[in-house]
């Protein structure tokens, strides 16, 4: 009866989904449902990409053995029915990428054994309910992409986290210095949440931490220079478009795992330090928009010898100080680059060389390229070089 109440509020099915959905066949054997062996009693339901449209039945909260609910990119509308706090034995709930508003419903703390929470996605409002930290079993909790407010609420410090993302909230506030407790964190995510003041420095002692990404905030304060020694397992980190200062710290040079570093846009100075010759997996590296000058160090441009073992580095962005006039040499051959030439590269009015050969740069040649007056070689075409001339 909860499932029929579930298909009697869809007012479309264009792909047929719920055409079992009848008296023909038991209610194990409709599309989308499973039960459990000895009880025949619904323990899942998965409606993933379905096209389904219309609200979420309060029903389903009749479904008491039902441990995982999906229904991720379907088209339902209005409210979370709060109904579905009574189902103490749910384990995952995932129906993102929906078009639910309303508040996160409180009472979502009576599925005592739930384990991720994916409610990303949608238009959900107000505040991360304070009920959601008596979920002691939960490790997944993702609600990106919603309008929701009132900050990153301490109190979630008191469950054991593997994965936290809420980017695309205006949540607004700080990073809780209580989210350090998660000692178990793996990937966490908080890109575009309107965040200011200082990372905690507890956040540099989650060692199992893989990816963190705070992008396009107001973060501000300088980096520790241990970073690469207190978070081993790191590969990837993205503080782009920040406020944050002081030198970079050379800690990717030990974080073998390194995939992605997104720096760009903040107010990083003095000399570049990073070696880069053990980041073999590196592909995406973008420092630019920051102050990162040598002042005329003879050895400021040597980071760019270190590139040279990052065989995966498809994306690079880097702004070095004077770099627009001591660059005289600039060598990418081979690289599988792709995309278009920036018309920037106008600025770099001291090079001589430029090599661009054997990469997928698509569109025009910049305009920009005539302020190049020292250019003397210009390689732009499909690269083969002779044996005897490979170094």
């Amino acid at each position: 009866m909860a499932l029929l109440s579930f298909k009697k509020m869809i007012t479309q099915d264009p792909y047929g989904a719920l055409s079992s959905w009848n008296a023909s066949f038991h209610f194990c054997d409709w599309s989308g449902v499973s039960c459990g062996k000895r009880h025949r009693r619904v323990t899942r339901v998965r409606l993933i990409s379905q096209g389904l449209k219309g609200s979420l039945s309060p029903h389903v909260g009749n479904l008491s053995f039902l441990r995982e609910f999906w229904l991720i990119n379907n088209s339902f509308e209005g409210s979370v029915p709060h109904e579905l706090g009574r189902l103490s034995k749910l384990r995952l709930l995932h129906i993102a990428y929906n078009k639910f508003n309303g508040l996160i419903p409180a009472n979502l703390s009576g599925c005592s054994n739930l384990e991720e929470l994916g409610l990303y996605s949608n238009m959900l409002v107000g505040s991360i309910p304070k009920e959601i930290s008596f979920l002691s079993k939960l490790t997944i909790l993702a609600l990106q992409d919603n309008s929701l407010t009132g900050g990153i609420p301490p109190f979630l410090g008191n469950i054991s986290m593997e994965v936290f993302s809420v980017p695309q909230n205006p949540l607004g506030g700080s990073i809780p210095e209580a989210l350090g407790n998660w000692k178990n964190l793996e990937e966490f995510y908080l890109g575009e949440c309107n965040l200011h003041g200082f990372i905690p420095y507890s956040i540099y002692n989650l060692s199992l931490l893989a990816k963190f990404s705070a992008a396009v905030n107001q973060l501000t304060g300088i980096l520790p220079q241990s970073i690469g020694a207190m978070l081993p397992h790191l590969q990837g980190l993205q503080l782009k478009n920040n406020n944050l200062t002081g030198p970079l710290p050379p800690f990717p040079s030990n974080c073998s795992r390194l995939q992605d570093l997104e720096m760009s846009g903040n107010k990083f100075s003095g000399k570049l330090t990073i070696n880069f010759s053990k980041l073999r997996d590196l592909h995406m590296l973008n420092l630019a928009y920051n102050n990162l000058n040598g002042h005329g160090e003879p050895d400021e441009m040597e980071f760019i010898d270190s590139l040279s073992n990052c065989s995966q580095l498809t994306k690079l962005g880097l702004s070095i100080g004077n770099l627009s006039n001591q660059l005289y040499f600039l060598d990418l051959l081979e690289n599988q680059l792709y995309g278009n030439l920036p018309s920037s590269i106008g600025n770099l009015v001291g090079l001589n060389v430029l090599r661009l050969g054997g990469n997928q740069f698509i569109g025009n040649i910049p305009s920009t390229i005539g302020m190049l007056r020292k250019l003397r070689i210009a390689a732009l075409h499909i690269y083969r070089a002779h044996p005897r001339h490979r170094r």
